[in-house]
């Protein structure tokens, strides 16, 4: 409840997931509080008397001040720092080269960020870079045989076959397509 906090709160306001686990939380006075003030201010942004001609104008605006969320924001400004310091790790320390050829695969988003800060790697970005894809091929190939396993398990004629690790197949192209955070 800090002013500064405050403050870009109402800026920024939360997405609908952030808004979400803030909600399932115990004490909600403070998401209340915050809200409250927040809805204040979207009205007065949004509570102009427009015309017809400037409608498209009051829509786009209305999209640029609900589109952000103060926690996507901070986290957005970490993961950045870890997208480079996972590049520089890399390149320095060969022991953490192997422990990153373990890592069983990356969420699209975060693949894509890993790719796009590779340079930080120096002299070892092209390696950094075979390693990535080593572990994202190996990862969708993983997620492939699964859904095979379970659209084949769902087959009248195999209905009665366990799922075994097929049962993941759905949550875990789930994570690899559409997780874009750790929460």
């Amino acid at each position: 409840m800090e002013d500064e906090t405050r403050n870009e709160v109402n800026q920024l306001g939360f997405c609908a997931r952030h808004f979400d686990i803030l909600y399932k939380m115990q004490s909600k006075l403070g998401l209340a509080l915050q809200t409250k003030t927040r809805l204040k201010t979207l009205y007065k942004s949004i509570n102009s008397k427009f015309s017809p001609k400037n409608a498209k104008k009051q829509a786009e605006k209305i999209d640029r001040i609900t589109s952000g969320c103060v926690i996507c924001k901070y986290l957005s400004e970490h993961m950045l720092r870890y997208y480079k310091t996972v590049a520089e790790v890399y390149y320095s320390d060969e022991k953490f080269r192997g422990t990153l050829s373990l890592v069983k695969g990356f969420c699209l988003n975060h693949y894509a960020r890993l790719l796009e800060y590779s340079t930080y790697a120096k002299s070892q970005t092209e390696n950094y870079i075979n390693s990535l894809i080593a572990i994202e091929n190996e990862c969708f190939s993983e997620i492939e045989k699964k859904l095979d396993e379970f659209c084949d398990r769902h087959d009248y004629r195999n209905s009665s076959k366990p799922l075994g690790d097929a049962k993941t197949a759905l949550p875990d192209a789930r994570k690899m397509i559409y997780e874009t955070d750790f929460n």
